[in-house]
């Protein structure tokens, strides 16, 4: 990491070094991040480790293509800033390295803890190539568990590379609690983190709940959201609204959906900045909305010529203008943070 994000996260140890939270690495500048979770006191101390460190839906390792790219070709604008799964390693390493020195050096005694990695996860909420990017997957060792839609994961068990491939269920419209064991993925995710699907109306347009559950100073018991919706999704759809409305309530900490509108087939594909203003306003107004999926890629082959896939860029402002056009009062402006390819952003509650 760059010298600026060191000191974000040493300022970060320092200042709070009794209330960890979690951290959001951009890897590619686009859609690929490393999440990293606080792990709870009594894990730390088992575990010698600050943080679970999940993957998101890493594309690093060249273009995406599918079939040839004489058919299929998608293309990143400029090079990731993580552009290998061990420049990714080393970047959980040294939270864990930084974490060890400023807070559990100074809770714990003097025991040596050298695990062989860091990542603990690889997370994939849909199943398209430049969301499963197979080259960039086989850097990652084959021991690291992958947490996956039903989709991805007929895609990736045939390869035989990773040993424990692990389902993403969905959460079903009538559905009136998130926490339900049959809902967990199972033993590779802990029991403290949660991951839910919320299908839409298309198969592109869906979101992703990753909720933190832990204990606050005062021992009561909070459960945070991170809502991950690459492409929007609609507002009225039942898994969703389910999501809304179950129990136990969830605070919702920070979304990641990007700002331009994308198309293909002359079908608006991604929602954009005025699909976004509106989960935002639909979740009660996370304290994070980080811009994410969001950059111009470059597409070519048959397929996305004949298909005239095509990203239009769009604005907070412009959404706002519209919102505005259309209710007659100006709302809450949302926070709305865009990260460099490889910044680094502390979720302070």
């Amino acid at each position: 990491m760059e010298e600026a994000h060191t000191k974000c996260l040493e300022q970060h140890f320092t200042s709070s070094p009794d209330c960890l939270r979690p951290l959001l690495v951009s890897l590619n500048g686009h859609n690929s991040w490393l999440l990293s979770m606080p792990r709870p006191w009594a894990d730390q101390k088992q575990s010698g480790r600050a943080y679970f460190h999940i993957v998101l839906e890493p594309w690093l390792v060249g273009p995406a293509d599918l079939v040839g790219s004489w058919f299929i070709h998608i293309d990143l604008p400029s090079a990731p800033a993580f552009p290998t799964a061990d420049a990714v390693e080393a970047a959980a390493r040294q939270i864990e390295d930084l974490a060890s020195e400023h807070v559990l050096n100074r809770r714990m005694s003097n025991e040596v803890f050298n695990p062989a990695r860091h990542i603990d996860a690889i997370l994939l909420s849909f199943h398209y190539c430049d969301h499963l990017h197979e080259a960039t997957l086989r850097e990652f060792h084959g021991n690291v568990p992958v947490i996956a839609t039903p989709q991805a994961a007929r895609i990736i068990r045939p390869w035989n590379h990773f040993c424990t491939v692990a389902v993403i269920h969905d959460l079903k419209p009538a559905a009136t609690s998130w926490r339900v064991s049959d809902l967990h993925p199972g033993p590779c995710l802990p029991p403290w983190l949660a991951v839910l699907r919320l299908p839409g109306h298309r198969e592109m347009n869906f979101s992703t709940a990753i909720i933190w559950t832990h204990v606050e100073d005062d021992g009561t018991e909070v459960h945070e959201t991170i809502l991950t919706s690459p492409h929007g999704t609609l507002l009225d759809q039942g898994p969703f609204q389910a999501f809304l409305n179950s129990e136990p309530k969830t605070r919702k900490l920070a979304m990641l959906h990007g700002n331009k509108e994308s198309h293909i087939g002359g079908k608006q594909t991604s929602f954009g900045a005025k699909g976004g203003l509106g989960l935002y306003r639909k979740l009660g107004g996370p304290k994070y909305w980080v811009l994410s999926h969001d950059l111009p890629l470059a597409y070519a082959g048959i397929f996305m010529r004949l298909s005239r896939a095509a990203d239009t860029p769009r604005t907070l402002e412009w959404a706002l203008d519209h919102e505005f056009l259309e209710q007659g009062l100006h709302r809450k402006r949302p926070d709305v943070f865009k990260m460099t390819n490889g910044g680094c952003l502390v979720l302070e509650a």
